[in-house]
């Protein structure tokens, strides 16, 4: 599980990264069409997936942890 969520992670960092470089391109010269063509929408499709994913592990994760601990203590941190 833990490997996922690190995959999930650094997938999503660079797939955000990616798209804040073609927004910047597309504001430069709008004719190269970086945004809005067949391959930045999968990329866009896979960033959404991977978020999502690392949204449900983390939750899964924290509620897990909440779970472990004993009734009347509260968390450390």
């Amino acid at each position: 599980m833990n490997k996922l969520h690190g995959f999930c992670s650094h997938l999503t960092v660079i797939l955000s990264l990616m798209f804040i470089v073609f927004l910047i391109l597309d504001q430069f010269n709008p004719m190269m069409n970086f945004v809005d063509n067949a391959g930045s929408r999968w990329l866009l499709g896979a960033l959404c997936v991977s978020g999502t994913a690392q949204s449900i592990l983390h939750y899964r994760e924290s509620g897990r942890r909440t779970a472990e601990e004993k009734p009347g203590q509260g968390r450390k941190g």
